[in-house]
C-alpha cells in the first residue's frame, strides 16, 4: 500500500475518533446537566411541598382567630404582619378587614388621588390617573378633564378602550392608561372590591390608606397606628378618630369581607404565599376563593416583596 494513502486512511480514522469522543462528551455533559435539573427539581418540590402545609397551617391559625368572638380576637385585621416559627420555616400571616381598604369602583375621587400620592410625587399624572380611572369604571364615552376615553387608548398604541363598566378585579387596574407596574406594585394592597362603602374603616386601614386621606401627616398616622394597636391588645375601645376627614370614613360595624394572606419561607430562598378571600358572619369563616404562589430560588422580588402586607424583604 503507498505510503500516502495509508497516511490517509489514518487520519481520517483519527479525526472519526476524535468526533466520537467529541460526541460522548457532549452526551456526557448533557446526561450531567439533566441530573443537576432534575435533583433540583425534585428539591424544589419537597420543598415546595413543606412550604405548603406552613401556609396552610398559616391560615388555619387566622380562621381559627376570626372565629372567636370579636372581643377576643388575637390578631387585628389590619394588614400588619404577624411573624412566627413553624417547624424549620418562618410564617408570616396578615389579616385584612376589607373595610379597611379603598374600593376600587366606590371610592370618590379623592381617595384614589390620595392614595397615589402616597407613591407617585407628579401632580399631573396623579390627576390624569384619577379621572382616566373614573373613566374607566363609568358606564358612559364622556372624556372627564384629564381622563382618557377609548381614543386616547388608541392613540397610545393600544388596541383597547376602557371597559365602561366597574373594575372587576384589582388587578385590571393595570390597563388603565399611564399605570405603570412600578407605581401598581406600590398600591394594590390597598384597593379591594370587597368594600361596598365609599369611605374606608379607620380601625382596620393600613398605613398607606391612612396616609391617603387628605390633610393627614405620617405622624399622626403613625401615632394612630401605634395607639389603635395598644388598646386592640389591652382590650379597650379604639382610638378616636377626629383627627381625620369624617367624610371620607365608613361608619358601621366591621366589615364581613376578609382576606387572609400567609407566607411560609425558609430562608428568603423559598417562600409559599397564600391568599384567601372569606367571609365572616357571626364567628364562621367561609372561603370563597384561594390563590397560592412558590417562589423557588432567588427570583428577582419587587423592592416591596411583591407582597406590601409583609413589609419589605
Amino acid at each position: 500500500m503507498p505510503l500516502n494513502k495509508y497516511s490517509n486512511q489514518t487520519g481520517i480514522a483519527l479525526v472519526s475518533v476524535l468526533w466520537l469522543l467529541l460526541l460522548l462528551t457532549v452526551l456526557a455533559s448533557g446526561l450531567s446537566v439533566n441530573s443537576r435539573n432534575q435533583a433540583r427539581q425534585s428539591g424544589n418540590i419537597a420543598i415546595a411541598s413543606q412550604l405548603q402545609q406552613g401556609a396552610d397551617a398559616g391560615l388555619q391559625l387566622a380562621l381559627l382567630a376570626l372565629a372567636q368572638p370579636a372581643d377576643q380576637q388575637p390578631w387585628l385585621a389590619d394588614g400588619s404582619p404577624y411573624v412566627m416559627p413553624f417547624e424549620k420555616m418562618e410564617l408570616r400571616i396578615a389579616l385584612f378587614n376589607e373595610s379597611g381598604r379603598i374600593d376600587l369602583n366606590t371610592a370618590g375621587t379623592e381617595l384614589l388621588n390620595g392614595l397615589l400620592a402616597t407613591a407617585e410625587p407628579d401632580d399631573a399624572l396623579r390627576d390624569r390617573l384619577t379621572d382616566a380611572i373614573m373613566d374607566w369604571r363609568d358606564g358612559d364615552d364622556l372624556r372627564r378633564l384629564n381622563g382618557a376615553e377609548l381614543d386616547d387608548y388608541l392613540a397610545a398604541g393600544l388596541d383597547y378602550g376602557p371597559a365602561n363598566a366597574p373594575f372587576s378585579s384589582v388587578e385590571e387596574l393595570q390597563q388603565v392608561l399611564e399605570m405603570t407596574p412600578q407605581l401598581y406594585r406600590k398600591i394594590r394592597h390597598s384597593l379591594t372590591l370587597r368594600n361596598p362603602r365609599r369611605g374606608v374603616n379607620p380601625q382596620f386601614a393600613p398605613r398607606q390608606v391612612l396616609l391617603a386621606l387628605p390633610g393627614v401627616s405620617e405622624a399622626t398616622v403613625d401615632q394612630f397606628i401605634e395607639d389603635r394597636r395598644a388598646r386592640f391588645e389591652a382590650g379597650q375601645p379604639p382610638p378616636a378618630t377626629d383627627l381625620f376627614p369624617q367624610e371620607l370614613l365608613a361608619r358601621g360595624p366591621p366589615g364581613v369581607n376578609y382576606t387572609i394572606h400567609t407566607e411560609a419561607r425558609i430562608t428568603t430562598a423559598y417562600r409559599y404565599r397564600l391568599t384567601a378571600s372569606l367571609l365572616n358572619r357571626q364567628g364562621r369563616p367561609l372561603i370563597l376563593n384561594a390563590e397560592q404562589e412558590f417562589i423557588p430560588l432567588f427570583n428577582d422580588i419587587a423592592p416591596d416583596g411583591g407582597t406590601l402586607w409583609m413589609g419589605s424583604d
